[in-house]
C-alpha cells in the first residue's frame, strides 16, 4: 500500500510522493502521470527552460511590437 504525501496542490493540479515506491505522482485533472525521482528532476528542469525561454519570446516579441508602432508614428 503506498504512503502518499502532498507535496503541492493548486486548483486541478496536485503532487504527491509515494514513499513506498519513491515515485512523485502529478494529478492534472483527470490525468496522472508517476515517475520516478529522477525523472521529475529531468522534467523540472525542461519546464523551467521553456519557461524562461517563453517569457524572453514573449519580451522581444513586445519590444518588436512597440518598435513597428513607433515606426509607423514616424
Amino acid at each position: 500500500m503506498c504512503k502518499k504525501i502532498l507535496l503541492s496542490g493548486q486548483a486541478g493540479f496536485r503532487v504527491h510522493y509515494c514513499e513506498t515506491h519513491g515515485t512523485v505522482e502529478l494529478e492534472m485533472g483527470a490525468m496522472s502521470l508517476r515517475l520516478d525521482e529522477d525523472a521529475l528532476e529531468i522534467m523540472s528542469d525542461s519546464l523551467s527552460e521553456s519557461v524562461s525561454k517563453l517569457h524572453a519570446l514573449q519580451a522581444s516579441r513586445g519590444s518588436f511590437d512597440a518598435f513597428m508602432r513607433q515606426l509607423k508614428n514616424v
